[in-house]
């Protein structure tokens, strides 16, 4: 038998020796059995392997790749970062402005020796992660920032309040406020113009009108019913566009708009908070889904200590408030069909429907006052369905489409704690 391995034999050993470290210093024997060669040959073999082998050096690559609105950082060949909190700090991720959209993490082994020559084996990380910007309007730490530097200056430019309580305090009354389809940043034709200013103009007049229309009754509780598109566009990019994407043309980016939809807000409802607690009841449109749920949670941290203001932002898009034995309730009319509503509403408020006998639904959406009633059950006495009238300018859209002559208008609505609406009163913007 021929005792010397060849020139092939030979890398075939070393290349098997190193996939396997520990027969490196022992059973020389076994390997040149496999290999059809001798002890010795094989052990020369290790020698040489040993004598040229170092311990593998750990050298960490890092990269931060980032593209517009989304980037990749990567760290390799490392047996320090091992984990997605190590991988952000290595490549210092500033976390107020990226989030982490995915992660992945894998292993792999290195062979080599200490320096007793010895084989040893290192396991080596390589970890990535997948990085998109933060959306400022999902950010509630940024909001909450935001908050105090751009509201601690709101201060209530109106007329102090003289409000005449009328009745006695055992005649209580809810004044609801609804002043809808406000579409902040929508762009008015020629003849109807319309801007930021004009918009909040017409709801903070509104609101006046409407409390001063109401003194003749003792309030004891407002509800504002706030949102069903009050915002035209649910954000910017890559166009202004509704939330399921349908084009918008505003007349100012989306992070304006939606900050003085957010100051608009406040200073109504610090207003009415004079008069009377006030409950708000966020209602988010088809144009500003998203938008309008950031503006609820923003209202949540503003008054989250106040003793006057109560926030429903809740994640159903109906929402009802229960006013002694009348309940009024409010989606905005793009969802649930109108004959289905009875059926809905009753199993929604199931829990206090034998409370009530006063039900009234209040939808925006079609900018126009229409009311329907629906025989419901015996003790309701019927269930009415409301869709109220918009503030808002006429666009290009709706002037193509011949939807012109609608009077502009807020309502508000007077209701007895146990007797049911006792009054409507409209603010029409002046002409």
């Amino acid at each position: 038998m021929d005792t010397d391995p060849k020139n092939d034999n030979i890398q075939e050993i070393k290349n098997y020796l190193l996939e396997n470290p520990k027969l490196l210093n022992s059973r020389y024997s076994e390997t040149a059995k496999l290999f059809d060669t001798t002890y010795e040959a094989v052990r020369s073999i290790a020698r040489r392997i040993r004598k040229h082998s170092t311990q593998p050096k750990e050298v960490e690559k890092k990269s931060f790749v980032e593209q517009e609105n989304t980037a990749t950082v990567t760290c390799e060949d490392s047996t320090r970062v091992k984990s997605l909190d190590e991988l952000l700090k290595a490549c210092n991720v500033d976390l107020s402005y990226w989030e982490v959209d995915k992660y992945d993490i894998g292993t792999y082994e290195v062979t080599g020796f200490d320096k007793e020559r010895k084989p040893i084996t290192i396991t080596m990380f390589r970890t990535k992660a997948w990085l998109k910007k933060i959306n400022p309007l999902l950010d509630v730490n940024k909001i909450r920032k935001e908050l105090v530097e751009d509201l601690k200056s709101i201060a209530i430019n109106h007329k102090k309040i003289s409000y005449d309580l009328g009745y006695k305090e055992d005649d209580e009354h809810l004044l609801e406020i609804s002043a809808f389809d406000l579409h902040l940043g929508k762009i008015g034709v020629e003849g109807d113009n319309y801007s930021l200013k004009i918009a909040s103009e017409r709801m903070m007049h509104a609101v006046e009108h409407l409390l001063k229309r109401s003194s003749g009754y003792y309030i004891n509780q407002i509800l504002l019913i706030v949102g069903h598109d009050l915002l035209n566009a649910d954000g910017d990019w890559p166009v202004p566009s509704t939330t399921k994407g349908t084009p918008q043309f505003n007349t100012d980016k989306h992070l304006t708009i939606y900050r003085a939809a957010r100051k608009l807000l406040i200073s109504a409802v610090n207003y009415l908070s004079e008069v009377a607690p006030v409950h708000i009841m966020v209602i988010p449109g088809n144009h500003d889904k998203e938008s309008m749920m950031h503006i609820g949670d923003a209202l949540e941290i503003y008054y989250e200590n106040s003793e006057d203001v109560s926030v429903d932002n809740s994640m159903c898009l109906m929402k009802g408030y229960h006013y002694g034995k009348c309940l009024v309730v409010s989606d905005h009319g793009d969802g649930a069909k109108l004959n289905d509503l009875p059926g809905i509403v009753s199993q929604r408020y199931r829990d206090i429907w034998s409370e009530v006998r006063h039900v009234e639904v209040h939808r925006g959406h079609l900018h126009t006052n229409k009311s329907t009633k629906l025989q419901a059950v015996e003790e309701l006495q019927g269930l009415t369905i409301r869709n109220l009238s918009s503030l808002s300018a006429t666009d290009e859209w709706h002037d193509a489409k011949g939807y012109i002559g609608n009077i502009k208008k807020a309502s508000a609505f007077v209701w007895s704690k146990y007797n049911g609406l006792q009054a409507k009163f409209n603010y029409n913007v002046k002409i």
